[in-house]
């Protein structure tokens, strides 16, 4: 099984900023870095679109997956809207992206206890629509909420969004 993670952003362009300055490429950077750690550890080969932070290409993001013909694409990012704004939600364009969107939601909701935005149609997003393999963007936090922002700083919430977008792969993999 091959999984690619990709950390949203990176270099030139940071994301969103959070209130404080936290940078989403960061926090997507630390995230993916330790879901690829973690799926390693089921025997699950992973490689990601950016190691460090570096600006790269969306049409890169997409061949890397095609070209290493993974199972499963998985963006990994964080919101950005009002300062009231919060929760999670997953991001996907076809059936069997909202089939992979649909554990990994399940599984952040869960950890986290953060509100549930639910899963989005989206027909506009480039690395979901030219992987050809099953893919989805989870949207992790909302970093303009300054309470969420103040979580993403820290490495323990990193890891429990890391383990729960993992577990959801997993579940994905192995349904109960």
């Amino acid at each position: 099984m091959k999984v690619v993670i990709d950390p949203g952003h990176g270099g030139s362009d940071p994301g969103a900023v959070g209130p404080t300055g936290l940078q989403e490429a960061d926090v997507n950077l630390a995230i993916s870095q330790q879901v690829a750690d973690y799926l390693e550890d089921f025997d699950i080969q992973t490689r990601l679109t950016r190691t460090t932070d570096i600006y790269i290409e969306l049409s890169y993001r997409a061949a890397v997956s095609n070209e290493w013909n993974a199972d499963f694409f998985v963006s990994i990012h964080q919101n950005s809207n009002s300062a009231s704004a919060r929760g999670i939600e997953c991001l996907y364009t076809s059936d069997a992206g909202k089939a992979l969107a649909t554990p990994i939601q399940a599984c952040m909701v869960a950890a986290t206890g953060d509100v549930d935005r639910g899963l989005k149609y989206r027909d506009d997003l480039y690395v979901l629509n030219a992987t050809a393999c099953p893919a989805c963007l989870a949207e992790c936090a909302f970093i303009s909420h300054p309470p969420s922002e103040q979580k993403l700083a820290t490495d323990e919430y990193k890891s429990l969004l890391a383990e729960a977008i993992g577990n959801g792969i997993l579940d994905h993999l192995n349904p109960h």
